[in-house]
């Protein structure tokens, strides 16, 4: 199972191959350093031979086990850097406790304590779920005897024995009209502007993209025939990547586009840094005095709400924003009880228009019949 060679440098490399296992391979200083190794290694394998699973090796912690996930990984994904911090914080909370020794009360302790930070719900099982994703390595990688479910309960439980919303807040600051004229107003004063925020701006409201949509969208994407444009990549619950989506311009948002890549024929339709974007809300609000905290993102609700409000149906306004299921696109929805009387009264309208229409076809039918049988 085990073989050993002597390097020309005087190490000692073991070569460890196992069948349905990957071959092992490490250096160290002397032979009896690699043959303790092998003894170790074979140990372990066969624990899982007879058990499927192993012990930990003595001293591992959770630290280590976070350090050897994220290598695992690191050279086929590259992670953001807020993941990378909250991997971090998990070390810097966890990291001494032994992997095997980790349980449900250090998980309590941990909601609790950043429960007394101030921390939302949705945060805390956000920091939950990356734990949880070591656990897992560790249990089908390295095939620890480990639990690997044990983050994720603790995650679930957070609505129940800890009163904790898992959700993010329901944004209510839908921006109105009038707010919505006094920031694009601010841009006037702004010569130096690089950012064109107000044609952002619309084209977010004609559309309800995120931000990061709207600086990634390509002008090759754009089909001028169908009048749709192919947002890449687009944000799903389970799918990262190959997630594209053909969502539909409506006329407003179509001239925006039009208008504003001119002569260009490839590229960002709008290239900007989706940060910079949100940046340049956020002060022009604070300069058009507006005291509600809209932010860029609020645009998307105030958009869907309006998609609802001209009549699109659940599927199509779905197709718009991107949204799954309606139990999330429900969020997004600012419905009031004086929405629903004028959407009846327009409806009313439309079928009062129609059976009028009816009755004077109906009409003018007999008065030409009429006259035909007078000429005969």
């Amino acid at each position: 199972m085990a073989s050993f060679q002597q390097l020309p440098s005087g190490n000692w490399r073991v070569l460890i191959r196992a069948k349905g296992h990957k071959t092992i391979s490490s250096t160290f200083s002397s032979e009896k350093l690699a043959k303790a190794f092998a003894k170790e290694k074979g140990r372990q394998l066969e624990e899982i031979k007879a058990t499927g699973r192993m012990a930990a090796p003595k001293g591992s912690t959770v630290g280590h086990y976070i350090d050897d996930y994220l290598d695992y990984i690191q050279p086929g994904r590259t992670l953001q850097r807020s993941a990378l911090f909250i991997y971090k914080a998990l070390k810097d909370r966890f990291g001494k406790i032994g992997i095997e020794r980790l349980s449900k009360s250090h998980l309590d302790a941990f909601i609790d304590a950043r429960k007394k930070e101030g921390v939302q719900g949705q945060t805390i099982a956000g920091d939950l779920s990356l734990l949880s994703t070591v656990l897992r390595y560790c249990y089908d990688v390295k095939h620890l005897d480990v639990d690997p479910d044990m983050s994720d309960k603790a995650r679930k439980s957070l609505k129940t024995s800890h009163k904790l919303r898992i959700k993010s807040r329901e944004v209510e600051c839908v921006p109105t009209q009038l707010e919505i004229d006094a920031i694009i107003g601010v841009f006037a004063t702004k010569k130096r502007q690089q950012i064109d925020m107000p044609k952002v701006i619309r084209f977010g409201l004609y559309t309800s993209m995120r931000q990061s949509e709207i600086c990634r969208i390509r002008i090759e994407d754009l089909s001028h025939e169908n009048k749709t444009v192919i947002i890449r990549d687009r944000k799903h619950p389970d799918e990262k990547m190959g997630n594209d989506e053909t969502v539909p311009l409506l006329p407003s948002a179509w001239e925006v586009v039009e208008n504003f890549i001119g002569t260009r024929t490839s590229g960002p339709i709008f290239p900007y840094n989706p940060k910079s974007v949100s940046v340049a809300f956020s002060r022009a609000r604070a300069e058009a005095g507006v005291a509600r905290p809209v932010r860029f993102h609020d645009l998307r609700h105030k958009a869907i709400t309006d998609f609802f409000g001209i009549g699109l149906s659940v599927p199509q306004v779905a197709l718009m924003s991107g949204h799954r299921d309606w139990q999330t696109l429900k969020r997004y929805t600012h419905i009031k009880a004086s929405d629903v009387h004028a959407a009846y009264n327009s409806l009313n309208i439309k079928q009062q228009d129609a059976k009028n229409l009816n009755e004077q076809m109906a009409w003018l039918l007999e008065q030409v019949g009429e006259l035909r049988a007078a000429q005969a």
